[in-house]
């Protein structure tokens, strides 16, 4: 396995930040305070691939932004129907999953501030890529990788956030750097250029030495996540389709688990990912940038019970695990359930006629995992939210190391903190945006197909037209698999706020016991600018939802 790409970013990132980033906050000096890059640091391929890595860098930050496990994961993740967080944790993520949130979140306001600190970075590269003495191709995928980067960034705070500035270019002036929002629709198109750019100079695979950087069928993938987002499903399914072809071999590893652990990284499932590794100060990740940045994977601190080391923020709904057991498998199979509960969450199997299993290293069993996970569970309220009375007791397995071999694994204080890359874009979510795709647009045959590749995975049995004759049923079984599939990989809120208008959304949250249901209102559906944002840009004004 080669991580080389950590270690590149590790000995980039110093000079990328102190010699570009560092230039904002003087843009008002009468000097020009790009001099010192422009004559020193545009000059060689290394400077141009620092400069990309520290692009990379706050994006992939194991702690904070949008895919940070301690604001972005657990905050977008709280939304859904499928998790539970309890109350006396941080105040910004409980606001958050009982939609109670303002402006002032902060949760909410570094996830704003570290995509658009990504997007400076990216509109520097942009601008000065052509003053590096390297070939057209070279120079030419950098740029697309760049895009691709920028692309990113877009989407995520037009998923999230609707109406935005769109900036594209370095702030040199305060009217550079501050700009009103532009509508969603604008923002949208932008990333569809990035992205389609992306697509178009990117290379389809990397040399081991490079692998976790942005290939062209990550941009495809995300490009036909653009399309599926705007309801453009003619152009989701075609872009979408492109992956099931040559120059691409992406396809569904056989053991579900190995996406998520490090035992098969860089695996043919994996379409994008946040590579970490054991690099960098492994006890103090906190929002740290610089040549000795931690870059492990600090998910299982947050979601592991206390008897594995973990602060075990989150626990599984009884709407989730009532649908892992709606079907079972067919008689003679291995196990009872779903392939995929097995690993998603821990359970006392003998309560359901199986042998029972320990985790961490054969040293816990379940009653040590849920007895050590009471403390927390006792403060949901109301209680009727987690039905937690006779079988009903389940806890979160999926990102924990409670399959490695040590006994206290999932507290990075004790252990060595994980090196599991996060898979942010998987062959699976392809092929079940691609289904949706299909679907829409009336090929519910490819619908199906697609569909049916997710369940024999999971060991359940084929569907036919028969079984699902209509929009409606192929929409039905495309929700219940995503949910179990995709379970607390940040994509369950963005799917029901496509799915559901927001008083229906209410009503299946109130038959699902979504804590906070009573709360939700349609300005839920996107966060507000931040209040630290507009009071520093005066061009800018709230999203509507939010005045």
């Amino acid at each position: 396995m080669n991580k080389n790409i950590i270690k590149t970013m590790a000995v980039a990132l110093p000079l990328a930040l102190l010699t570009i980033y560092g230039c904002k906050k003087d843009f008002l000096k009468t000097t020009n305070p790009n001099k010192i890059t422009e004559e020193k640091f545009w000059k060689t391929e290394a400077d141009l691939k620092s400069a990309v890595a520290s692009v990379y860098s706050l994006l992939r930050q194991p702690l904070y932004g949008y895919w940070g496990a301690f604001t972005g994961i657990q905050n977008i993740n709280s939304l859904g129907d499928d998790v539970l967080t309890f109350p006396g944790g941080e105040a910004a993520t409980t606001n958050i999953a009982l939609f109670t949130n303002e402006a002032t979140n902060s949760d909410a306001a570094s996830t704003f501030s570290s995509l658009y600190k990504s997007i400076y970075r990216a509109n520097l590269v942009l601008a000065n890529a052509d003053k590096v003495g390297i070939s057209d191709d070279l120079k030419k995928s950098y740029i697309a990788e760049t895009k691709f980067l920028r692309g990113l960034c877009y989407f995520t705070l037009a998923s999230n956030f609707g109406d935005v500035p769109l900036i594209l270019t370095p702030a040199k002036t305060a009217d550079d750097q501050f700009k009103p929002s532009n509508p969603v629709s604008e923002v949208y198109a932008q990333v569809i250029l990035d992205l389609t750019d992306a697509m178009n100079g990117l290379p389809p695979t990397r040399p081991s030495a490079d692998l976790g950087r942005a290939t062209s069928g990550a941009a495809v993938a995300y490009l036909g996540k653009a399309y599926l987002y705007t309801k453009d499903y003619q152009k989701a399914q075609t872009t979408l389709a492109l992956l099931n072809t040559a120059p691409y071999s992406y396809d569904l590893i056989s053991d579900y688990s190995e996406n998520f652990t490090d035992k098969n990284e860089f695996n043919k499932e994996a379409v994008f990912q946040w590579v970490y590794g054991p690099f960098g100060d492994p006890y103090g990740p906190w929002g740290v940038e610089g040549s000795n940045s931690p870059m492990y994977n600090y998910l299982p601190q947050l979601i592991g019970p206390p008897a594995g080391g973990g602060w075990f923020k989150y626990v599984p709904t009884n709407y989730l695990t009532d649908q892992f057991m709606l079907e079972k498998r067919p008689a003679g199979s291995d196990t009872k359930f779903d392939k995929r509960m097995y690993y998603t969450l821990s359970w006392k199997h003998s309560n359901f006629g199986e042998a029972d299993v320990k985790w961490y290293g054969g040293t816990k069993t379940f009653d040590d995992l849920w007895t050590s996970a009471q403390a927390n569970i006792s403060k949901i309220d109301p209680k009727s939210l987690l039905d937690i009375s006779g079988t009903n007791q389940f806890l979160i397995n999926k990102f924990t190391n409670g399959w490695s071999g040590k006994e206290s694994a999932d507290n990075y204080w004790s252990a060595t903190p994980s090196t599991a890359n996060n898979v942010i874009m998987r062959y699976a979510e392809v092929l079940l945006m691609h289904a949706e795709a299909a679907a829409q647009n009336g090929d519910l045959a490819k619908a199906i197909a697609d569909i049916n590749r997710i369940r024999v995975r999971a060991g359940l049995p084929e569907k036919t037209s028969a079984n699902l004759p209509d929009l409606t049923s192929v929409m039905n079984e495309l929700s219940h698999q995503k949910l179990l599939e995709m379970f607390f990989e940040q994509n369950r809120w963005q799917d029901l706020k496509r799915w559901y208008n927001p008083a229906q959304l209410k009503a299946h949250f109130t038959g699902t016991n979504k804590q906070g249901a009573q709360y939700l209102q349609p300005r839920n559906y996107i966060f507000p600018i931040p209040t630290g944002e507009l009071q520093t840009n005066n061009k800018i004004e709230q999203n509507p939802l939010w005045r």
